[in-house]
C-alpha cells in the first residue's frame, strides 16, 4: 500500500487516534474489508442512481448497519469507516457509476470522434503523412478522415471521398483499410490509386505494387471482410456503384491513373463524360453540354498544368468543338462563384468527328 499522509486539524482526533487510523490503513485485514464493502456496493449500484441522494443515503445506512453488527462499542475504526463510507457515498460511488456508464456507452463514440479530417478544395491537391507513416496524396475536391493514432487497434482504417494515391506503410499484423462508401480496400503494404467521388458512378482502384483486396464488411459480423476481388500489380478495378458490376483489366502503364500526383491530367480514349468529370474538379467549373452529339466523342490527351482556357483551345483545335466560358457572379462576400463552361459542336468547322490525340 502507498504511504499514507494524514493531516491533524480542527482537533477532531488525538495524535494517538491518528496513529491508530494509520495502522488501519496499513492493515491487510482492513484493506480487504474496505475493498469487499466497496465491491458489494458497486455490484448493487445502477447507473440510474447517479446523483440520487436517497440512494446514497441507503448505501450509507447499509454500511453503518454492517459496522454495528460487527462491533458492540464505537471505536476509532468505526468512526473512521463511518467517515470513509460517507465520503465514498458522496464521491467515489457516483464517480464509479459515471465511469461505468462512460465505458459502456460513450467510449466507442469518443474514439470515433478522435480523428482528423483533411479536405482539399477544387483546383488544388495535397500531400500528407498518416500516424503510421503511410503517405497519401489527395486530389482536387477530396476528403480523407483518419484516426489521430493507430496504436492499440486491430486495423488502420481511413475513409476516402474523392481520389487518393496511397503508399501504405507495411504492417502485416495491422491491415490498412480504405473505406469508400460501400467498398473497402484492404492491404498491408501497397502502393495504389483510388478514385471514389460521390458524384461519379464508378469506383476505380489502380494497383501499382503489392496486393489489394476489394470487398466490404460482413453485415452480420463487422469484424469479417467479404472479398469481391483481388488485384495484382498493374491491374485496374472499376466498379459501378449502381449495378455493382466489377471489371478487372490489365494495363502496361499506370501513368494515366497517377499522373495527377505530378500535376498532369491524362486521357486515353476516354469518353467526354470522363473529361468533364476531371475538368470540373481540376478547374472548379460547371460543364454544360449544349449538343448531345458530343457524347459520342472520345479523347486521348495529356495536359501539364494547363489553364482551363488553354486546355479547351487545344481540344477545339483537333475537334469540331466550340466553347464558351461564363464567369460566375459575385456572391454576398464579394467573391466570384463557380464559372460555367458550355460546349457545343462547331458547325462551321472543317474538322471531322474523331478522337482528340495530343
Amino acid at each position: 500500500m502507498d504511504k499514507l499522509i494524514v493531516k491533524y486539524c480542527n482537533g477532531n482526533y488525538s495524535k494517538e487516534e491518528l496513529e491508530e487510523i494509520k495502522a488501519i490503513f496499513e492493515s491487510k485485514e482492513a484493506e480487504y474489508s474496505i475493498e469487499r464493502s466497496m465491491l458489494l456496493q458497486w455490484n448493487n449500484s445502477d447507473s440510474s442512481t447517479e446523483g440520487n441522494e436517497v440512494e446514497f443515503e441507503r448505501i450509507l445506512n447499509q454500511i453503518h448497519h454492517s459496522i454495528n453488527l460487527k462491533s458492540e462499542r464505537p471505536s476509532v475504526l468505526n468512526r473512521f469507516v463511518v467517515v470513509f463510507s460517507r465520503v465514498a457515498a458522496i464521491l467515489i460511488i457516483p464517480l464509479f457509476v459515471a465511469l461505468f456508464v462512460l465505458l459502456q456507452h460513450n467510449l466507442p463514440n469518443t474514439l470515433s470522434i478522435a480523428e482528423n479530417t483533411v479536405s482539399v478544395p477544387r483546383g488544388a491537391f495535397s500531400q500528407l503523412e498518416l500516424p503510421d507513416g503511410t503517405q497519401v496524396w489527395l486530389n482536387s475536391g477530396s476528403t480523407l478522415k483518419y484516426p489521430l493514432s493507430f496504436r492499440h487497434q486491430t486495423h488502420r482504417k481511413v475513409s476516402l471521398q474523392g481520389e487518393g494515391f496511397f503508399k501504405v506503410k507495411k504492417d502485416k499484423s495491422t491491415p490498412f483499410i480504405v473505406n469508400m462508401k460501400g467498398v473497402d480496400i484492404r492491404v498491408t503494404g501497397t502502393t495504389f490509386n483510388a478514385r471514389a467521388y460521390s458524384d461519379e458512378t464508378d469506383v476505380t482502384v489502380a494497383l501499382v505494387e503489392g496486393s489489394v483486396l476489394l470487398g466490404y464488411p460482413d453485415r452480420t459480423d463487422g469484424n469479417k471482410f467479404v472479398s469481391l476481388a483481388g488485384l495484382k500489380p498493374m491491374q485496374v478495378a472499376v466498379m459501378n456503384k449502381t449495378t455493382c458490376r466489377l471489371e478487372l483489366t490489365n494495363t502496361q502503364d499506370m501513368e494515366k491513373y497517377i499522373a495527377w500526383t505530378k500535376g498532369r491530367t491524362m486521357f486515353e480514349d476516354d469518353p467526354i463524360e470522363t473529361l468533364i468529370e476531371k475538368f470540373e474538379k481540376l478547374y472548379n467549373i460547371h460543364v454544360v453540354i449544349a449538343d448531345k452529339a458530343l457524347l459520342q466523342y472520345r479523347f486521348t490527351a495529356t495536359f501539364d498544368n494547363e489553364s482551363l482556357e488553354r486546355a479547351i483551345k487545344i481540344i477545339s483545335l483537333s475537334s469540331p468543338i466550340s466553347f464558351e466560358i461564363v464567369n460566375g457572379k459575385k456572391d454576398s462576400s464579394g467573391a466570384f462563384v463557380q464559372r460555367t463552361l458550355i460546349l457545343r459542336i462547331d458547325k462551321h468547322s472543317s474538322r471531322t468527328h474523331q478522337p482528340v490525340i495530343l
